[in-house]
């Protein structure tokens, strides 16, 4: 669980980016992995500094009994357009992990023949779209994947020190990704490196994200929160705080506008 430094109060915490970790126990017993699923989405969605309106997508393999009465491996993955504070088990797409699996021998897949191989593979009818990011969850081994665009994770995976920072506090466990756009070809990058590499615990995706996983559904939601933590107390402890404010002479409106076109970028930046 991420705790707060001891001498910061919860509110410093939220205030420096350090998600509270919310799950009960007493709130999942006699859920099914699906209904767990949208609860672990609920948590995360819910805090706007770990998953944005629409941002980020989790996903959980298990079985299912197909229309035969056949057990059958199945991916459960986040529907495009739904949010994950708000979803519920309706909004999550069901497809065979066999098919999906299958793609592991291909290169690259254009988004639009990806799109039409997912509705052959699709476990269920009259579900929503599954999402581009697909790939990034169905290559895991992991029974239990989240995605999520936390604004601590922004920050560490924008900045010129970002992976610098991550090797010290995650040292061999945290893989380093440069950015690409996401889709098949990252998804498919992403599972052979992380597979090849058993230490590995997360992934820190260049100027997009986070991806950590689990063997349950709480324990793939302890991993998001607490490498989110982790990279809001890193940046913490990098930047100064304390700001000093001295009485400034007005600046004219040339000067003005050319102190902000310099100064905003890397105010961004930190």
């Amino acid at each position: 669980m991420t705790r707060a430094p001891e001498h910061a109060s919860t509110a410093e915490a939220l205030a420096i980016g350090i998600p509270i970790d919310r799950w009960n126990e007493a709130e999942v017993a006699g859920k099914t992995e699906l209904e767990l699923l949208a609860y672990r989405s609920n948590l995360l969605g819910s805090d706007r500094a770990v998953a944005n309106w629409g941002g980020g997508n989790t996903s959980c393999k298990v079985v299912e009994i197909d229309h035969r009465g056949q057990p059958t491996p199945v991916l459960w993955v986040k529907g495009t357009g739904s949010d994950l504070a708000t979803i519920t088990a309706d909004g999550f797409t069901s497809l065979r992990l066999e098919d999906l699996r299958a793609l592991g021998d291909r290169e690259r897949v254009p988004d639009e023949d990806l799109v039409a191989y997912y509705e052959h593979a699709t476990f269920r009818p009259r579900q929503p779209r599954a999402s581009i990011e697909t790939p990034l969850h169905s290559f895991l081994r992991a029974a239990h994947v989240d995605h999520t665009h936390a604004d601590a994770i922004i920050s560490l995976c924008a900045i010129p020190q970002g992976q610098e920072i991550a090797r010290r506090v995650w040292a061999e466990t945290a893989l380093w990704v440069p950015y690409e756009r996401p889709g098949f070809s990252l998804g498919r990058r992403i599972g052979l490196a992380v597979n090849a590499r058993p230490q590995v615990r997360l992934v820190l995706l260049a100027k997009h994200g986070l991806v950590t996983w689990g063997e349950s559904a709480a324990e793939c939601y302890h991993a998001t929160i607490e490498t989110i933590g982790r990279a809001a107390s890193a940046l913490a402890e990098r930047a100064d705080r304390r700001r000093i404010f001295p009485a400034a002479t007005p600046m004219v409106e040339g000067d003005r506008r050319s102190l902000l076109a310099t100064a905003l970028p890397a105010l961004r930046g930190a």
